[in-house]
């Protein structure tokens, strides 16, 4: 049982999945009181594999005084195939919820939340629902690669600064692994999936500019679920887009035109992986962003911050969460391309950007 779950959540990921990355989500969940006692999660953690078992093996309860060494290492070890999906750690007034992305989505996670707290937890994110689906995999593969061998999407721009980037005479430059974290705190704010890509985009083209990089062939990665998250189960089934922005475009209705991304292939062949694996700095998005949207949490939960998974050319994820009167946005980046300033950095510019479109008055 244990392999079949893990064989299932490696194969949800399919051919789009970066082989380099290790695809765990992360849900950071700032709680008002303390969380329950380890064996108490443990428990109904245990009870929630036994109606899911896609969900892998129990895991051990982590409970921790250093949470950003936990997050790190729950984000970015890869989860091995007799290993558990999910991890868990808490806090004095922390709940860290990590699985990998083929176990569970954003709504999943949200999902096993509720389980662990023994709380109603649900989402006003509407999905997409019978949306229809576009080209199919197999076209969309091709032209995948066409575009990773002659127009690779843009990127933002690397920023690890002058000690990282100059390492001492004679020594060796090794590529940083795993990634780094930012998240900021706003009140509740109110936009739609496209003000959040197009923020993003405004953010991506003034860090590049300040970078003396040039922007161009922006295309955003967006998550979305093909389920509303009015009571989410903790399952995958997800959806996302890529949606190529000229300048000055209406995200909205890119949005709208959009189907999303075909689904994965049940098996794929090892020389479709073997290139997926030496096209992987190619291929994928300039940025990913993904929002949780407004979430109940029955008064447990003060904040929630939601880490997407970052791959793709850029390696950064947006992401966003609502609970009471708090929004958190966060980045996440590669660590070989971004240091923790640089992330915070490049939150403040995605801050920045939706506050102002949060704030802007609507055309009547």
């Amino acid at each position: 049982m244990t392999q079949l779950a893990a064989d299932h959540a490696h194969r949800v990921v399919g051919l789009y999945g970066d082989p380099t990355v290790s695809w765990s989500i992360l849900l950071e969940a700032e709680l008002h009181a303390a969380p329950p006692d380890p064996e108490k999660l443990r428990t109904r953690l245990a009870a929630a594999v036994q109606q899911y078992p896609h969900l892998g093996p129990v895991p051990e309860i982590e409970v921790t005084d250093d949470l950003p060494a936990v997050r790190d290492r729950f984000a970015s070890t890869p989860y091995e195939r007799t290993a558990p999906l999910v991890r868990v750690a808490i806090g004095e007034r922390t709940l860290l919820v990590a699985a990998h992305h083929g176990a569970l989505d954003g709504l999943g996670l949200l999902a096993l939340l509720g389980i662990l707290l023994d709380v109603p937890v649900s989402s006003a994110a509407r999905g997409i629902g019978a949306r229809a689906g576009g080209k199919p995999f197999a076209l969309s593969a091709l032209q995948r690669l066409a575009e990773a061998l002659f127009a690779p999407p843009g990127r933002i721009a690397p920023d690890r600064g002058r000690a990282a980037a100059t390492p001492a005479h004679g020594a060796r430059s090794t590529p940083a692994a795993g990634d780094v974290f930012a998240a900021r705190h706003e009140p509740r704010l109110r936009l739609s999936a496209a003000g959040f890509v197009a923020a993003a985009a405004q953010a991506t083209e003034r860090w590049n500019h300040t970078h003396n990089t040039r922007t161009a062939r922006v295309v955003a990665a967006l998550g979305a679920s093909w389920r509303s998250g009015a009571a989410p189960e903790p399952v995958h089934n997800s959806a996302f887009f890529r949606l190529r922005l000229r300048p000055g475009v209406d995200v909205a209705a890119v949005l709208a035109a959009q189907a999303p991304e075909p689904d994965f292939p049940a098996r794929s062949s090892r020389l479709a992986r073997l290139g997926t694996r030496l096209l992987a700095s190619r291929l994928g998005s300039t940025f990913l962003v993904s929002n949780l949207g407004v979430v109940s949490t029955g008064d447990t939960v003060r904040s929630l911050a939601f880490y997407p998974a970052a791959s793709g050319r850029s390696g950064v994820a947006f992401g966003a969460a609502t609970t009471g009167a708090v929004t958190t946005l966060t980045v996440r980046a590669r660590r070989r391309d971004f240091d923790a300033p640089a992330a915070a950095r490049l939150l403040d510019a995605f801050g920045d950007a939706v506050h102002d479109a949060s704030t802007a008055p609507r055309a009547t």
